[in-house]
């Protein structure tokens, strides 16, 4: 008698969370390469190698795969280091002000966020957000819930410090600024390295808050290593000119 060898199913089975998260990452990859207009089901599931009809059980629609995709893309890394605040804050031994902060900064720097194949889908995301009134919640959400991380930490070392800030304006202006840098550098990467945009954000907290215990980043950015250590990804991503590279910032 001929073994019947049981048939290989179709489409993989996977948790539910891996299948929405498999989801939401094809769907930024069409999004990336082809922008809003690239952003269909029948893509989605093409890229997603599974069935159209996987993809309408664990969405309810466009609007809701764009909000999964804002967050995922550009937030997941700093949602991360917003959450391992809040804890490190509720054990006062586990971290300082400064730690904190800096921890925040890093994340905007990770290779995840920092990356100009962001570029696309930020374009396309921004133009979605000005008529989508559900990504219009969503980016409020988020960005508020990162301001307001900074806004603590800055407050909280400049309590430690003694100084007086204005800490909601400063975490406002250091994200005005980081957006800005990104920008430019995915734009022409000649005229600002990734070196100059770190620099330029510590620089702008540390005219009010002092020397910060600055992260230099390496090729993968999500894995940074106090300055002044070598490492061997320092000639790609270049130096800063000038005595800026190993400044600190006196204060009186």
């Amino acid at each position: 008698m001929t073994e019947t060898k049981p048939r290989r199913p179709r489409f993989s089975r996977e948790l539910p969370a891996v299948r929405r998260r498999m989801l939401i990452e094809a769907a930024t990859r069409c999004l990336s390469r082809g922008g809003i207009t690239a952003l269909t089901t029948d893509n989605i599931r093409k890229e997603a190698k599974v069935s159209i009809g996987l993809v309408a059980h664990h969405f309810s629609g466009k609007d809701e795969i764009l909000a999964e995709v804002y967050r995922a893309s550009l937030y997941d890394d700093i949602h991360q280091q917003i959450v391992e605040a809040r804890m490190n804050r509720a054990n006062a031994d586990e971290s300082t002000p400064e730690q904190r902060l800096c921890a925040l900064i890093q994340a905007q720097f990770s290779e995840k966020h920092f990356s100009k194949a962001n570029l696309h889908i930020w374009l396309s995301l921004w133009g979605e957000i000005a008529k989508n009134e559900a990504l219009r919640i969503q980016h409020s959400q988020l960005w508020r819930e990162y301001r307001e991380a900074l806004q603590l930490e800055i407050a909280a070392l400049a309590a430690e410090r003694g100084r007086s800030v204005d800490s909601g304006q400063l975490a406002m202006n250091f994200i005005a600024l980081f957006d800005g840098l990104w920008l430019e550098w995915c734009l022409d990467p000649t005229a600002v390295s990734q070196l100059d945009a770190v620099e330029g954000c510590y620089a702008l907290l540390e005219v009010q808050l002092g020397p910060l215990s600055r992260l230099k980043p390496r090729r993968d950015l999500g894995s940074p290593q106090p300055a002044g250590s070598k490492s061997q990804n320092d000639e790609t991503l270049g130096t800063p000119s000038g005595p800026s590279t190993e400044r600190q910032t006196q204060l009186p």
